[in-house]
């Protein structure tokens, strides 16, 4: 994903690929790394498709606003493109 945060054709999706993501440079890295907290390495920043939060995304997900995610392991949660692309077709309706 870029910044202008395009979907893929298919596959899944992440959640910071679909509520968006904050820049992290190369010295907010660097310090991240001294200080224990943070994101430990650079990334760019991500347009978010819905600019809710985490939270406030799983609390959608429990009221049934937002569809569930799929279990790809024990630690990766992501939807498929689309459940995302419906969900964005009924909010532009």
């Amino acid at each position: 994903m870029n910044d202008a945060n395009v979907l893929p054709g298919d596959g899944y999706v992440r959640l910071p690929q679909i509520i968006g993501q904050k820049v992290v440079t190369q010295e907010q890295a660097a310090a991240n790394r001294k200080s224990g907290r943070g994101p430990k390495t650079p990334r760019p920043a991500i347009t978010p498709l819905f600019p809710v939060s985490r939270a406030g995304w799983y609390a959608g997900i429990k009221k049934g606003i937002y569809p569930p995610p799929v279990k790809l392991s024990d630690r990766i949660s992501a939807w498929t493109v689309q459940s995302i692309r419906a969900l964005l077709e009924k909010g532009s309706s």
